[in-house]
């Protein structure tokens, strides 16, 4: 129970984190810190806490977000899986570039579920798409990987011991 409300907490808190980013710099420099927090907390807990994260984080972002209701709980479950998949294939503990092309293979899927579940429910925009939120959004998200990582991991280790 207990980890359940540190990560439920966390959830508010990279969600308002991301939310002050937004709107301080704007979208071009904001990056995706409740993926982090699913990736994290897949691997340092294990996919049952992922998907709790991955759920949660969904349904919080969908509830302020003006586009389809849904729409990040599925990309956000999906990234839950596919980062338990990608886990046993190219992930080992205390590598910093294994840690790091799974963020960023995670990102890449995050953006492409986005991107099709967009085209099938008739508002896509693939060229600003593109242009403002692939380049920009997988490149801040990987720059903030290694200290997220770093400061859950210390923050964590602290709270669940």
């Amino acid at each position: 129970m207990k980890r359940l409300i540190v990560i439920t907490l966390l959830v508010f808190v990279f969600f308002l984190l991301e939310f002050f980013i937004f709107n301080l710099i704007g979208g071009w420099l904001t990056p995706s810190l409740l993926i982090l927090l699913i990736i994290f907390f897949n691997l340092y807990l294990g996919i049952r806490y992922g998907l709790y994260t991955a759920i949660l984080a969904g349904v919080l972002k969908d509830s302020f977000s003006s586009t389809f209701f849904g729409l990040n709980i599925v990309t956000f479950i999906v990234c839950a899986y596919l980062t338990t998949v990608l886990r046993k294939y190219i992930y080992y503990r205390g590598s910093r570039l294994s840690r790091l092309l799974l963020v960023f293979l995670i990102c890449l899927v995050d953006f492409i579920c986005r991107l099709v579940l967009h085209a099938i429910l008739g508002s896509l925009d693939a060229a600003g798409a593109f242009k403002f939120v692939l380049f920009s959004g997988v490149v801040t998200t990987l720059l903030a990987t290694t200290y997220t990582f770093q400061q859950l991991k210390r923050c964590v280790s602290k709270l669940f011991v």
